[in-house]
């Protein structure tokens, strides 16, 4: 089995509220810190949609390719790395993991998904970062989410290394997958992301057999009484009753040996690096640091400024 890595980066900033000790090239070296740590082949492409800072281009030729898209949209790049795999006639018994520029990797989180990818058979998709998980009374058609998260009162998680392997509900845009999984569901994963917000969860949970969306949600929720909208308001709304509607129907239409499993670690082994979505049980300022030190030591730190 070989690892494939899909690192998506832009180059501008957006409004988000940063950790003190946030920064893309802190964000990039972490994740070359953990490649560090994988005992398999590995390769790396990165997929830059518009300019890069000529330090943090230079860190990512120094690590694997470097390719340059004009796709405008987190949507639209994330799309286009999808067909990587198939373009590339990677093998469906490796492992494939999409990264986005603003997550801070532990040293061993690499490590970690390739050890569950070798221990959990039943997994088919991976992420290193998430909380929830289904509810027992979960249905395909009411996909409950558990009111706990993570694995805490989880009888049926796994211990691996230090942490807790459980089936997860959902998980953002930086996940991993066997590739024999994704090439199979390579057209729904193209097509979630046109479902509107947090198509991610409704990605994760289509591949898992679930009904993404209930009835209250197939337009995008109630309309807002004092704007009811004009015609155009109108036709977006019918597109997306349209696009939800057939999501819905290809996720409950799956075959029960069609239907995903998506495994999440507890503690997380990375975070993304927005304050309020920071992975709790890890002190990630600390974390932080450790890169800075390793990346002095690979003469990389002053890449950084560039």
């Amino acid at each position: 089995m070989r690892l494939h890595i899909v690192y998506r980066s832009v180059g501008s900033e957006n409004r988000k509220d940063r950790p003190g000790f946030y920064n893309k090239s802190l964000a990039l070296a972490s994740l070359l810190r953990a490649v560090d740590n994988v005992d398999i082949e590995t390769e790396l492409v990165f997929v830059n949609d518009g300019p890069i800072p000529a330090g943090r281009l230079e860190m990512m030729a120094g690590a694997g390719e470097v390719l340059g898209v004009r796709c405008g949209s987190n949507r639209a790049s994330y799309r286009w790395a999808l067909r990587l795999p198939r373009l590339r006639g990677w093998s469906p018994a490796d492992l494939v993991w999409f990264s986005e520029d603003d997550y801070l990797y532990t040293a061993t989180s690499l490590r970690g998904l390739i050890q569950a990818a070798n221990e959990l058979a039943v997994a088919d998709y991976f992420t290193l970062y998430g909380s929830t998980r289904f509810a027992p009374a979960a249905t395909r058609r009411s996909p409950l989410i558990d009111a706990r998260a993570r694995s805490q009162g989880d009888p049926e998680a796994v211990l691996l290394g230090t942490a807790r392997w459980y089936r997860a509900a959902s998980c953002t845009s930086t996940f991993g997958a066997r590739i024999g999984a994704l090439l199979a569901d390579e057209r729904l994963l193209r097509s979630c992301p046109f479902v509107g917000e947090a198509w991610d969860h409704a990605t994760c949970l289509a591949y898992q057999g679930y009904r993404p969306f209930g009835l209250r949600e197939l337009a995008g929720g109630r309309p807002d009484p004092g704007h009811m909208g004009g015609p155009r308001a109108a036709v977006r709304r019918g597109a997306l009753v349209c696009v939800r509607s057939v999501a819905n129907a290809v996720a409950l239409a799956r075959p029960q040996r069609a239907r995903r499993t998506l495994v999440a670690p507890d503690p997380d082994l990375v975070t993304h690096m927005e304050q309020r979505f920071l992975a709790p049980g890890t002190d990630w300022a600390a974390a932080a640091a450790a890169v800075t030190q390793w990346s002095r030591s690979r003469d990389q730190e002053g890449l950084w400024v560039r």
